[in-house]
């Protein structure tokens, strides 16, 4: 059975775009036929087709876990950004909407996103440069990053479905 925090990861990785109502259907579907008793979520997200109706069953889900999803998606939405598949803006606009779907991110992560939508807003102003912003925002994904490949968390980059795997794509196709 899938845990809470698969779900949570999930959820954001719906909302960024990193997977398709499609793909949540077909993960529910499989996620049924491996196991002998199914929780009621993956009964529900398989016949949720749309992910406005996906979002609002994976919401439904009381986790703790939401600031350790937020950081394990933060990390592949870094590696886009990296591979040239998502600007600065896009990147902002994504952690943005997870931020704005929370309510249990870490005060360092909610401050962080908070000062960044700032800047986005002084940027586009004119009143300040893109380039230290964005420094700024990859020395902060990257000490996530940094946390992330601990011993400790080495196990978690195996509990998305899809998290890691379409990384693991972009990098076997050249893009």
């Amino acid at each position: 059975m899938p845990n809470q925090l698969i779900y949570k990861i999930i959820e954001f990785e719906l909302l960024c775009s990193i997977v398709s109502p499609e793909q949540v259907v077909l993960w529910a579907d499989e996620q049924i036929l491996d196991y002998d008793e199914t929780e009621e979520a993956l009964l529900e997200l398989c016949v949720a087709n749309s992910e406005e109706k996906q979002l609002k069953i994976l919401g439904n889900i009381d986790t703790n876990l939401e600031n350790e999803a937020f950081e394990l998606v933060a990390i592949e939405l870094l590696k886009r950004y990296e591979l040239g598949l998502l600007d600065f803006f896009e990147l902002t606009n994504k952690l943005l909407v997870i931020h704005y779907h929370s309510s249990k991110l870490s005060p360092v992560s909610i401050d962080f996103i908070i000062w960044l939508d700032d800047e986005v807003c002084l940027i586009t102003e004119g009143i300040k440069e893109l380039e230290p912003a964005k420094k700024i925002l990859q020395k902060f994904l990257a000490g996530i990053v940094e946390k992330h490949n601990k011993p400790k968390h080495a196990d978690l980059v195996k509990l998305s479905p899809f998290l890691f795997q379409k990384s693991r794509q972009l990098h076997q196709s050249g893009v």
